[in-house]
């Protein structure tokens, strides 16, 4: 009841301030500030001092047999989805943004269980220049793909890759400062510095996924270093590099991990095709084992000491073979522009694992893992470039079985989301 009384207050509340959003002059260019997606970039194309924007997404998933929770994080096995973003920011100079953003999201797994979260991010990004620019404050830390792109119409899938999840800690705000610019017009950099992983909080299954902020914390026992270079010189193309090495420390346990990223994408004409791969290490997992170690359980959590994730997909508009369907339009509204119908069909192949290589003491442990491959097959439909519809049915391949001696089974996942 509870998971109903939301969605319906969601649907009602995001439709409103939708409409009367659209209702003005729509200033979304679709064009992306360094570090951000498409609706928070959007004070950043205007000449308006002032600009509200954000995204909104629900997502339901349907598990085909045995559900893998091993990861102790909901927002890895939900059911059920209902996410709401708010952007708000000031260019009162050419030089000075001040951006707030509002998330807000409940997830639920049945009845089983349940969570809401209600954060904010606040930073100044200073204009100094197309060479160097500097950002203040609480953002996004550039790594992989998703994670600079997690509005719901920049991706395919209901949910975000599993390598993206697992692998890569997506979506991941944290508090820093990160300086960003271009070497030439096709070279792009940026360099952050950023608060300490926190190591007391993280599951062994979900890497250092748990270790990034969720609060309004501060954590200087470490810090955490991330870089990044991005290539445009091939027409269509992005190729991007980029790396994130984080020193934790607490109770004299020093602990450095390091996780490199890169993504090639390329578009022709309906095709689009991606293809990401990720490496991570982790110097002291014994460590982090000692630390984290419950004497009611006599367990502690065991982190690979290295793992890897990559992905390969491939989509094409269907409505390529029928030209019609996007000429002629009679009408078009906030929610239907028949010029901007697409129809994206997509696959995607992945593989990851989480525990690639453990410390010597851990090899015969028995310890929550993932070892997958997965193939997601889905279809989207866009009514406007801002409104997304998303299908799709994963097969799953997790060669580690389950407490029970079970595997996990496959996914169908449905979706909805907007920009504004």
């Amino acid at each position: 009841m509870k998971n109903f009384l939301f969605l319906i207050i969601f649907c009602c509340f995001s439709s409103v301030l939708f409409a009367q959003e659209v209702s003005r002059k729509d200033t979304l260019t679709f064009q992306t500030q360094d570090g951000l997606p498409v609706a928070a970039s959007k004070i950043y194309f205007t000449d308006a001092k002032f600009t509200v924007s954000g995204f909104g997404e629900s997502n339901f998933i349907n598990y085909l047999g045995e559900k893998n929770t091993e990861s102790g994080d909901l927002e890895l096995y939900f059911t059920n989805l209902q996410r709401l973003v708010f952007y708000a920011a000031y260019k009162p100079t050419n030089w000075l943004v001040l951006y707030a953003e509002i998330f807000a999201e409940y997830i639920n797994d049945g009845s089983h269980e349940d969570h809401f979260e209600f954060l904010p991010e606040l930073f100044a990004d200073f204009l100094i220049s197309e060479k160097f620019n500097m950002r203040v404050g609480t953002h996004q830390v550039k790594i992989g793909f998703l994670n600079n792109r997690d509005e719901p119409i920049m991706y395919y899938s209901v949910n975000r890759p599993e390598v993206e999840r697992l692998i890569i800690p997506s979506t991941w705000i944290d508090l820093g400062i990160m300086t960003y610019g271009k070497v030439t017009d096709d070279l792009s950099w940026s360099a952050s510095l950023y608060q300490a992983l926190d190591p007391n909080v993280m599951f062994g299954n979900s890497w250092i996924r748990q270790g990034r902020s969720e609060t309004l914390r501060m954590n200087f026992n470490g810090y955490t270093l991330n870089g990044g270079l991005e290539y445009r010189g091939i027409e269509n193309t992005e190729i991007v590099a980029n790396g994130v090495f984080a020193r934790m420390a607490q109770d004299n346990m020093v602990s450095n991990t390091t996780l490199l990223s890169s993504f090639i994408r390329h578009t022709r004409k309906n095709w689009t095709a991606m293809a990401l791969g990720a490496l991570g290490f982790n110097d002291n997992t014994e460590g982090i084992y000692d630390l984290t170690f419950n004497p009611n359980t006599a367990m502690g959590e065991i982190l690979g000491k290295r793992n890897f994730g990559y992905y390969v997909e491939m989509g094409y508009d269907l409505l390529s073979f029928f030209p019609r369907a996007t000429q002629n339009a009679e009408f078009s509204n906030f929610l239907y522009n028949r010029a901007e119908f697409k129809l994206p069909l997509f696959l995607r192949y992945e593989r990851l694992n989480t525990h690639q290589q453990v410390a010597q003491q851990f090899e015969n442990s028995q310890f929550p893992s993932t070892d997958l491959s997965a193939w997601t097959l889905g279809l989207n439909f866009n009514p406007r470039h801002n409104i997304v519809l998303k299908s799709n049915y994963q097969f799953r391949n997790n060669k580690v079985a389950l407490p029970n001696g079970l595997h996990e089974g496959d996914r169908f996942e449905f979706g909805l989301g907007f920009i504004f």
